[in-house]
């Protein structure tokens, strides 16, 4: 399986492409074979990194760079829209879609419902599979204990990062993080969210519609320890995600690469949409 970025500014490429190529997980024999840079001039994020992983691909792994989005969905098998600036998602997309390959999209799919919607009319279109997700939705601690459990947990608690950035609002960046991590393990039907903060911590608390809650605590200043605490009728079982063993880009690579052989993704489009729905109300 031939996979082509499209966007290297982004430190997923890094960590995606390393993973593939490595071998410790299997991933079949899915390789990234051709990128396309198409930084973001007006973003420092994007435009500061895009000429060193640019370089890292092609000269550690071996990947072909081109300039042009239409030749990298013309010689891959499935495409990876990796560009850290999700304004250009749609953009990116629209590209793509009528070449009928599978797209993955890294998060934030795009920046609001109407650019989300168009994305998957799109898809339908052209029969064109789309997928999109953040990898701590399939973090492993959490991933083995909601497989696990038959029982429907009455609650999470949720602390990690939450830095911002300027062109990508609200949680569109770092927040979704959390928020695909809260969607599941709660499931997409809220019924209102409430957000609190200052300089330094913002509290996301939300109702659902079945009357359970769920509430994000973010740190406005980096760091790596996301953490969720998972509350079921008898007990509550606190996950120290960051010291998984197991990589959660990996879990999502595992599906990622699913995605691409079957044409089917795991998360359904339906939550996909309330995610963003949820950025959009969350940051009023």
């Amino acid at each position: 399986m031939k996979i082509g970025m499209i966007g290297l500014d982004t430190s997923h490429v890094e960590i995606f492409t390393k993973l593939l190529h490595e071998g410790t997980y299997n991933f079949g024999e899915a390789q990234v074979t051709i990128g396309c840079p198409h930084p973001s001039l007006d973003l420092d994020l994007s435009r500061t990194r895009v000429q060193g992983y640019t370089e890292l691909l092609r000269d550690t792994y071996g990947v072909k760079i081109t300039d042009s989005v239409e030749e990298v969905a013309h010689e891959a098998d499935t495409i990876m829209i990796t560009a850290v600036d999700g304004r250009k998602h749609l953009e990116l997309f629209k590209q793509v879609v009528a070449f009928g390959k599978p797209v993955f999209i890294d998060k934030p799919i795009t920046l609001s419902v109407g650019d989300t919607e168009e994305v998957f009319s799109l898809s339908q279109k052209f029969n064109t599979p789309v997928m999109s997700s953040s990898s701590l939705r399939y973090a492993d601690s959490v991933t083995k204990l909601l497989a696990e459990r038959d029982e429907k947990p009455t609650g999470v608690y949720l602390s990690g990062p939450l830095p911002f950035i300027e062109k990508m609002p609200h949680y569109f960046w770092y927040g979704i993080h959390m928020i695909e991590l809260l969607f599941t393990v709660m499931g997409p039907d809220y019924r209102r969210v409430e957000v609190q903060g200052n300089e330094t911590y913002d509290v996301i608390t939300t109702e659902w519609q079945d009357g359970r809650f769920g509430v994000i605590r973010g740190n406005h200043e980096w760091h790596g320890n996301f953490e969720a605490v998972i509350h079921y009728p008898n007990e509550s079982v606190h996950l120290p995600i960051y010291q998984d063993q197991k990589p959660y880009y990996a879990g999502l690579l595992e599906k990622v690469i699913q995605f691409f052989q079957t044409g089917i993704s795991p998360v359904p489009a339906e939550e996909t949409l309330a995610i963003i729905k949820f950025i959009e109300e969350a940051g009023q």
